[in-house]
């Protein structure tokens, strides 16, 4: 994507998320950069430099919480990859004071104190105390290598900070796993629904679900309301628009067999995005479920469409593969400018969730 006032190529997440205002009825051409050197914040008279639509003070608050945790600012594509040099002492030692800083895949960040002899179990306990996530769904990575409870050997010890080489100033990248599928409760039919009302306007609009499949890290082929089945590929469908105008609702459903699918296929990427409208919270009442059909009463993916509502698409979680018969299904949350219409935004927002390794 170019910015148009710098007029350099940057990636998707270098942009806005979503519109400047809920009346703009543009997505944003200036880089997040050049719109913050250019607005006055502290101006109440804010304006937006496109269609010139003025900014109410929550969304100036937003647009300036939004410059703070930019992704980009952080190398979101090196966390767990890029060893940290470590910071030493006069005397050569580790310096043992300062923070680390935990990475979700939406770009979120918050940091936690460094003891040098932290166990891996307790850093796990201060991250579910400090982000509600359970011990037992946090993969952790750092330097490419995921992090493990407990030392191999003929007397396994606990694993320390120490052990991985994490110092101040790290970032651990950690990846939610929402739920294991095992061979022995293989899903011969995930169903992904999804319901909206008409926006407040009255008007029909379209608030689209989407799977994007990938092998490996090639995009292989999407299943959308323009493309709903291929005869050659028949593990998959999507039901098209299912509008009741009567009501005005509407309904999508991707169905898939899991088993079925060829072993090159490695992830199923799940994602939402407005077709008309500016962003996702201009629907009304919009819900989805992710189930396994002999298990409907079961949600596999938990992700709350309002932390959405500000942007034009969410990667909702991804469906990945981890062995012969065997899925994870990984919250994401990743908020993205691309629709039904052009997708390449939101495949620039999966190349920087990394999940690809």
């Amino acid at each position: 994507m170019k910015c148009v006032k710098c007029n350099h190529d940057k990636l998707s997440k270098e942009f806005p998320s979503t519109t400047i205002t809920v009346r703009c009825n543009h997505i944003p051409a200036f880089c997040l950069r050049c719109l913050i050197d250019n607005l006055n914040l502290k101006d109440k008279n804010v304006k937006c430099p496109e269609c010139n639509e003025k900014l109410t003070p929550d969304e100036i608050k937003f647009l300036t919480l939004a410059w703070d945790k930019a992704p980009f600012k952080i190398d979101i594509e090196s966390i767990g990859n890029v060893k940290t040099q470590q910071p030493l002492t006069a005397d050569g030692a580790i310096n043992a004071t300062g923070d680390i800083y935990i990475v979700l895949l939406n770009g979120q960040k918050c940091n936690l104190p460094f003891i040098q002899t932290k166990t891996i179990l307790a850093l796990r306990k201060e991250i579910r105390n400090k982000l509600k996530v359970d011990e037992g769904k946090q993969k952790l990575i750092y330097n490419g290598i995921e992090l493990q409870d407990r030392k191999t050997g003929p007397t396994p010890t606990q694993s320390t900070l120490q052990d991985y080489k994490i110092v101040p100033g790290c970032h651990i990248q950690l990846i939610v796993v929402l739920y294991n599928i095992t061979r022995a409760e293989s899903i011969k039919n995930l169903t992904f629904d999804l319901f909206w009302g008409y926006p407040a306007n009255g008007n029909q609009d379209y608030l689209d679900g989407t799977c994007l499949l990938y092998m490996g890290d090639t995009f292989y082929r999407k299943y959308d309301y323009a493309s709903v089945f291929y005869p050659s590929f028949p593990y998959m469908k999507h039901s098209g628009d299912l509008m009741d105008n009567a009501n005005k609702r509407g309904h999508q459903q991707i169905t898939a067999n899991l088993d079925q699918l060829p072993a090159e296929v490695t992830q199923l990427y799940f994602v939402l995005s407005s077709f008309k409208s500016p962003t996702i919270g201009h629907f009304q009442t919009p819900s989805f479920n992710l189930v396994d059909q002999t298990q409907p009463d079961k949600p596999l993916c938990s992700y709350q469409l309002e932390q959405a509502a500000n942007s034009q698409a969410v990667i909702m979680c991804c469906v990945t593969r981890v062995g012969q018969g065997m899925w994870q299904v990984i919250q994401i949350g990743k908020l993205s400018n691309g629709n039904a219409e052009n997708y390449d935004p939101i495949e620039y927002s999966i190349i920087q969730c990394g999940l690809f390794g």
